[in-house]
């Protein structure tokens, strides 16, 4: 990042010209992600997203090479969508919106060219990826299993699942070298889906059995403690009180663990009636994510999950939300009627959701349930048909780590140039330490945009 001038530091703080929490409609958008046949792949599958401080919306799948397989040779793929930090606001085709904020419905879903992380060599099949994110860094780990002969028993244990791990510091733009971590957690299959970060720090990945820790910022890993139930596979989120709560594939209902340790051991378990498997494949994997919390500045508790709701085949994918941390799930919003399987979701800055699913076609009277993976996104308002708002929405704010680069924000000797749909202030740090403040407080961390007024510079 560019500094004003020779020795300066600067935070910087956006604030948009809207009070908090205004008024939003409904709004859901989607479009295809990865398509079977392209890219020389005849089948994507197993979808994970995330999405960064600055907006960079990853999506990591199995782009399996030959056929649609389980275990058939798979490559490790990757699509970037970059600049989505600011206020989500679809527009008709041709607006020209600038700053990186509110965009045109056609940038909405832009993507950067596909990014194979690993190929695949021979039998190899690099499945199941899990990525997580560093908050206090921003760096993103994925986790992903390597099979050299998937299914298979054979010998000097080269049919058996290893664990591998990979790590960008820049958005995703790089990525380092694999490394081999099975001698520290075992033959474990991940998730598959997404990990999160624990209130205390921990990056938490879930497994097929249970979940993998890291208590220093993903340097080391261990294995926790194992569920009371046939592997299959998982997600996990930590809820309001600092518990993880596990949810397990299985039909007709999906089985819910509790651990009060970051997964070291598994307590209280439950079969969830509200939450459903399809019997078709012995049930499906689902997307379980944090929306908000109280103590973040909401008004509610939330959490988002999402699965194929018909009870018999991968079909109706849904998404539901739950206020009481997951002992009732009263709001549901059909996502699509037709077939669909595996989703992942996450957050976007301006607090609407992102979805990738693994979307299906009908031809001839057959169902292909892994035709393409297409990635939605929604606000609170479509999920609850009005009935419900963010309390902080429409609000930005962040430290100049956090922009993305070639946000257009110009500096000149610590004062700011106000841009199109959004005001700048300044706090810049001479060699002596000394503040100069310019409509912030001495700090650079966050400010509450709806509590500190924002004042236009320049």
């Amino acid at each position: 990042m560019r500094k004003p001038g020779i020795g300066w530091s600067v935070a910087i703080v956006l604030c948009s010209h809207t009070p908090a929490a205004p008024a939003a409609g409904p709004l859901f958008e989607e479009a295809a992600v990865f398509v079977g046949g392209m890219d020389g792949i005849n089948t994507y599958r197993i979808p994970s997203v995330v999405c960064t401080k600055k907006g960079t919306l990853l999506v990591f799948c199995e782009g399996r090479r030959d056929s649609e397989s389980d275990g058939s040779p798979t490559h490790l793929v990757l699509k970037r969508s970059l600049g989505n930090f600011g206020a989500w606001q679809p527009g008709s085709p041709g607006q020209s919106q600038s700053g990186g904020g509110a965009r045109a419905k056609p940038l909405n879903l832009t993507w950067e060219p596909m990014q194979t992380l690993i190929t695949s060599h021979g039998t190899e099949a690099f499945m199941n990826p899990v990525p997580v994110i560093d908050e206090s860094d921003g760096e993103i780990v994925l986790l992903v299993n390597r099979y050299l002969h998937f299914g298979k028993a054979e010998d000097e244990g080269r049919g058996q699942v290893q664990t591998l791990l990979l790590r960008s510091r820049d958005e995703g733009a790089s990525w380092s070298d694999s490394l081999d971590i099975t001698s520290s957690v075992g033959r474990v299959a991940l998730g598959p889906g997404i990990g999160i970060q624990t209130r205390r720090g921990s990056l938490v990945v879930p497994t097929y059995v249970g979940v993998l820790r890291s208590d220093d910022r993903g340097r080391t890993w261990k294995a926790g403690g194992e569920i009371s139930s046939l592997p299959n596979e998982t997600q996990v989120v930590e809820l309001a009180d600092g518990s993880l709560m596990l949810s397990l594939r299985g039909n007709p209902n999906r089985t819910v663990f509790i651990s009060k340790d970051e997964g070291t051991t598994w307590g209280f378990s439950w079969k969830d009636p509200a939450l459903t498997d399809p019997e078709q494949w012995g049930g499906c994997q689902a997307s379980l994510i944090r929306y908000t919390r109280k103590d973040d500045g909401e008004t509610r508790n939330r959490l988002l999950f999402a699965n194929p709701a018909d009870l018999r085949s991968r079909l109706r994918l849904t998404v539901r939300m739950s206020y009481d941390e997951g002992r009732t799930w009263p709001v549901s919003k059909l996502v699509t009627p037709g077939p669909a399987a595996y989703s992942s979701m996450t957050i976007f800055p301006d607090g609407s959701v992102g979805l990738v699913y693994e979307a299906g076609s009908r031809r001839e009277g057959k169902i292909k349930y892994s035709a393409q993976i297409n990635f939605g996104r929604f606000n609170l308002e479509w999920l609850t048909d009005g009935k419900d708002r963010l309390a902080q929405a429409g609000k930005w704010a962040g430290r100049v780590s956090d922009l993305p680069n070639g946000s257009g924000i110009a500096l000149h000797n610590g004062l700011g140039t106000a841009l199109e749909g959004m005001l700048i202030d300044a706090l810049a740090l001479d060699p002596t330490g000394s503040a100069h403040t310019f409509g912030v407080p001495k700090s650079n961390q966050v400010v509450n945009c709806s509590k500190t007024p924002c004042k236009p510079l320049g």
